[in-house]
């Protein structure tokens, strides 16, 4: 994968317009892994009302038989991916997301209505809403391949597509703003490299850039490195 044909993907997705070109954008990115349908928003609470919980969607195309039946029968509330997200920090495969004990025949019977639908396999990237909620950005298909070096790639292009599909509906600004020492950390993260090798540059320890990389993630509400290069992206701390 060619940096240069990457870093126009998500330029692409960063400055799209609106949500629709946003979805259309990250499936261009994600088409070559099999990926067809996408899913963005934040997670409603329990008892949220379907018509509600629908205008929690910030962009989507999955097919709306399956999209009205998830909602109506509230299969935010069992479902496991979902119910990761909650707690996860990077981007993971729906196979590695476990449903509670009690919840384990409907969630069994939810996902054998996704494969129906063309949602045998997928993945999922949590992010924060304005808020402090948790979001979830899924990306779904019959069957998807991800290359080990895409994969940090693919996460960094749903962070991109969610945090600029928040943009579009809320005017948001970093409440504080970097030291120049997170943002020195922050500009080598986003340029692909590891705490250990910031540190190596920069010549401080890593477990100095981790706590600079936290606090940073801390000031821009980013929840993973990834959405911290995004927001990072969006607010004009790096270019």
């Amino acid at each position: 994968m060619r940096l240069d044909i990457v870093a126009e993907h998500l330029e692409a997705i960063r400055d799209a317009p609106t949500p629709d070109l946003i979805r259309s954008k990250l499936l261009a990115f994600g088409a070559g892994f099999g990926i067809e349908h996408v899913m963005c928003g934040t997670i409603p609470g329990a008892n949220t009302p379907p018509r509600q919980a629908r205008g929690a969607i910030l962009f989507n195309n999955w097919p709306d038989s399956w999209l009205h039946r998830y909602v109506e029968r509230r299969y935010v509330d069992i479902d496991p991916v979902i119910r990761k997200v909650l707690t996860a920090g990077d981007m993971f495969d729906w196979r590695d997301a476990r449903a509670r004990p009690d919840d384990i025949h409907t969630a069994r019977r939810m996902m054998g209505e996704a494969r129906e639908h063309g949602l045998a396999a997928g993945f999922a990237v949590p992010f924060a809403g304005r808020h402090g909620e948790r979001g979830s950005l899924s990306l779904g298909g019959e069957r998807i391949e991800i290359p080990s070096p895409a994969v940090g790639f693919l996460a960094l292009a749903a962070s991109f597509a969610a945090e600029r599909a928040m943009s579009l509906t809320v005017i948001d600004e970093v409440r504080t703003p970097l030291t120049p020492r997170e943002r020195d950390c922050l500009l080598w993260t986003a340029e692909g490299k590891t705490e250990w090798e910031t540190a190596c540059i920069l010549g401080i320890a890593p477990a100095t850039v981790a706590s600079h990389l936290a606090a940073a993630r801390h000031k821009l509400d980013a929840s993973n490195k990834a959405h911290l290069v995004a927001r990072a992206f969006r607010a004009g701390l790096i270019r």
